[in-house]
């Protein structure tokens, strides 16, 4: 997997000797994974994630333009099941222009929530306690409603989020300490 990835530019970044692959099955997709390839030969060690059907390689680089291509492909799959792991994934690997976005498990959770903690960030099964999930019948669009820590801020806010996966999120209220119970 790592001789199919890398480019020649990458030769030296990325050998079986000093690199390890592993994929993650995302289950909004039909038939592409999620892969990540570390060098460990580094000092920090450096990774790179990509979307994959073990064919055709899409580099997450932080812009959506890899979901894009999995929806024209006809590979999103968005229903109640699947809406929750979708945002996380796209909260962790879309950089927005209103900073991060992290959806709580609770709104207590905020105060502890550490931004650089990746394993945090990445888990893409974060269900938040209360979480309000609706879809437009006309539209095909879902509408969540759940905490978030929303530019290193605890905030409930409304998701909407189209039937072609692209996602708005729109801050409704600051969480205090009275409503974080």
């Amino acid at each position: 997997m790592i001789g199919r990835v890398k480019s020649a530019a990458e030769a030296m970044l990325f050998t079986p000797v000093t690199s390890e692959a592993k994929c993650t099955r995302l289950p909004f997709f039909n038939s592409f994974l999620l892969y990540r390839l570390t060098n460990f030969s580094s000092l920090p060690t450096f990774s790179m994630d990509f979307i994959s059907n073990g064919e055709s390689f899409h580099y997450m680089d932080g812009a959506d333009t890899a979901i894009r291509h999995m929806v024209e492909s006809g590979e999103l799959v968005l229903n109640a099941e699947t809406i929750l792991p979708y945002l996380n994934f796209y909260y962790c690997y879309v950089r927005l222009p209103e900073g991060e976005i992290i959806l709580l498990k609770n709104a207590a959770e905020a105060p502890h929530i550490d931004l650089y903690d990746e394993e945090r960030r990445e888990d893409l099964d974060v269900v938040p306690e209360g979480v309000q999930i609706e879809q437009d019948p006309t539209t095909g669009d879902f509408l969540v409603l759940a905490p978030a820590l929303y530019d290193s801020s605890p905030m409930e806010v409304l998701i909407t989020v189209s039937a072609d996966g692209q996602v708005t999120t729109s801050p409704k209220r600051m969480l205090t300490l009275e409503n974080m119970q």
